[in-house]
């Protein structure tokens, strides 16, 4: 056999093992060692969120709210919600002066009262990852509803508000939020927000509602 002939026929067998090992490749389908397992950023399309109760006190309330993800698939939330009032400054309500609300806001990790829940201090702010249809995240507002002299000696300035548009951590759209039981967001000064942590409670470890408003779940 002449050494061209050779050559050729190494080329061909060479070409069919090239061939055979890319058909198994295939068939084995791909590989879930490389398939990602990351679920994406929860979408403010496919989110529900409520204020579910609210614990009421002298100079403080404190405000619980439920995130539930409405789609088919399960997504992820890390971080804080960033929220606007919308309604008017004051005690009285007006709808035809109804408009978004300066109010200021800061991000905290909560458990300096143990009525608001939140993440202990020095823990990295935890990635949540809410089931498909019906999983529920959880976080705390906390503030006050008494007006009260800033250190600037003028009082503080109390909000009325029918709606709350809240942002997800990272989202380009608001969702909107109304009140608890057809009441109304009454903030006199600034909020205090919580993270966006896993269950129902607004707090990690998590707790029992019970805890909280003395009901169960």
């Amino acid at each position: 056999m002449s050494p061209c002939h050779t050559g050729g026929v190494r080329r061909k067998i060479l070409a069919m093992v090239l061939l055979t090992s890319a058909l198994v490749q295939l068939s084995a389908g791909p590989n879930p060692a490389s398939a990602s397992t990351t679920a994406p950023r929860c979408d403010p399309a496919s989110v529900h969120i409520i204020e579910y109760n609210v614990n009421v006190a002298t100079g403080h309330v404190d405000e619980l709210f439920w995130i539930r993800n409405l789609s088919d698939e399960r997504c992820t939330l890390r971080g804080y919600v960033w929220v606007v009032y919308v309604g008017t400054y004051g005690i009285k309500y007006s709808q035809a002066k109804e408009h978004v609300l300066i109010v200021k806001e800061e991000y905290a990790y909560g458990r300096e009262i143990a009525e608001i829940g939140g993440l202990k201090k020095g823990l990295p702010l935890p990635t949540v990852t809410l089931p498909a249809r019906g999983g529920v995240a959880s976080f705390w507002i906390h503030g006050t509803d008494e007006q009260y002299r800033q250190a600037n000696g003028r009082p503080s300035r109390c909000i009325t508000s029918y709606k709350m548009l809240a942002w997800l951590p990272g989202a380009p759209a608001p969702v909107t939020v109304v009140p608890h039981r057809a009441a109304v967001f009454f903030w006199c000064g600034g909020i205090q927000v919580n993270p966006v942590l896993a269950g129902r409670s607004g707090s990690d470890p998590p707790k029992p509602l019970s805890y909280y408003f003395g009901t169960s779940g």
